[in-house]
């Protein structure tokens, strides 16, 4: 059996040199960034990533956070020159069961990368095997006795209230009228969103932000039906009206499966990589999405970054959204 190791080291010798420490039963790749390594992962999955903490662009501690979200059997090791406490919590915080420290030996290192190597083709093993046959079900129980004729007929119980009593509206009025009195929210969860001006001032600037931190084109928050809320950027050329409703038709298909697995929390994501756009498109709780659109004539776009400054932009926009 032949496992598949990425090395993604930056600046470390350390790690560097993994490559000559493995017998032919490992095939060890070595990249240069942790967004090489996230294409990796969504095209051939390996079995354990090492990667530096830091790293050019997208750190180690990025990666950690991102790698759950593609739904991988790939293990992650994080390694550091010196293991900072709270990186080490904040690795741990998003599944990272090992960080190692420069000083630790080459041969412990191999070591401990077997290890995980064997623990995720196990898992992977696992999870191709088919569902066991569930056990069968117990008998039904025994019908109930039926209740004798005497009992069935019987007429139930009246209230002893009296015909002549009038009905009690004057208690319940002054409720109902502060009822109908007090303000209602300007959302609701199931109704249509209000947004204010302030609203949207507050959910541009942040917009404006995920901008500025990934590079695009333009942003665009809109809702399932396809009606742009707010947007940032330049929008010219682009078929939005189109474009817009085609990309929830495709998030609806989402919205199902999830029902379907009854989950309840999920993201979903689409990627285009054109030969002038690259668009990303993200569902909010399954009512609103983010797109994302990089022109390819400029900078390229970065599936790494864009997820991980994307989702944070995602949960600032959702508190913002209410």
């Amino acid at each position: 059996m032949t496992y598949r190791l990425v090395v993604v080291p930056g600046d470390s010798s350390e790690l560097r040199a993994l490559q000559g420490r493995f017998a032919d039963d490992v095939e060890v790749q070595t990249l240069d960034t942790a967004n090489d390594a996230l294409w990796e992962v969504r095209n051939d999955p390996p079995g354990v990533i090492i990667a530096n903490v830091e790293l050019p662009g997208m750190s180690g501690i990025d990666l950690a956070e991102i790698l759950p979200n593609f739904g991988a059997p790939t293990r992650l090791v994080l390694w550091s020159r010196q293991v900072d406490p709270q990186i080490a919590q904040r690795a741990a915080s998003f599944g990272v069961q090992h960080i190692v420290s420069g000083d630790t030996a080459l041969d412990d290192l191999r070591n401990l990368l077997y290890q995980e190597l064997n623990e995720a083709a196990n898992t992977a093993a696992q999870a191709a095997e088919p569902a066991p046959e569930s056990a069968p079900e117990p008998p039904p129980p025994p019908p109930r006795p039926r209740e004798s004729p005497a009992a069935a007929s019987a007429p139930p119980a009246r209230p002893t209230r009296s015909r002549a009593e009038p009905p009690r509206q004057a208690e319940t009025a002054p409720a109902r009228a502060t009822e109908t009195g007090a303000p209602r929210p300007a959302r609701r969860r199931d109704g249509p969103l209000v947004l204010t001006p302030e609203d949207q001032r507050a959910i541009r600037l942040r917009m404006e932000a995920l901008d500025r931190d990934v590079g695009s084109k333009c942003i665009i928050l809109a809702d399932r039906a396809g009606m742009v809320l707010v947007e940032t950027g330049l929008t010219v050329g682009l078929p939005t009206m189109v474009l817009l409703p085609l990309l929830s038709t495709s998030f609806s298909t989402a919205g199902q499966i999830t029902q379907m697995l009854r989950e309840t929390e999920s993201s979903a994501l689409y990627v285009h990589e054109g030969s002038h756009y690259d668009l990303y498109c993200f569902d909010i709780a399954q009512r609103f999405m983010l797109v994302i659109v990089f022109d390819k004539s400029g900078t390229p776009a970065k599936i790494g970054s864009v997820w991980v400054y994307a989702k944070r932009a995602i949960r600032d926009i959702q508190e913002l959204l209410g």
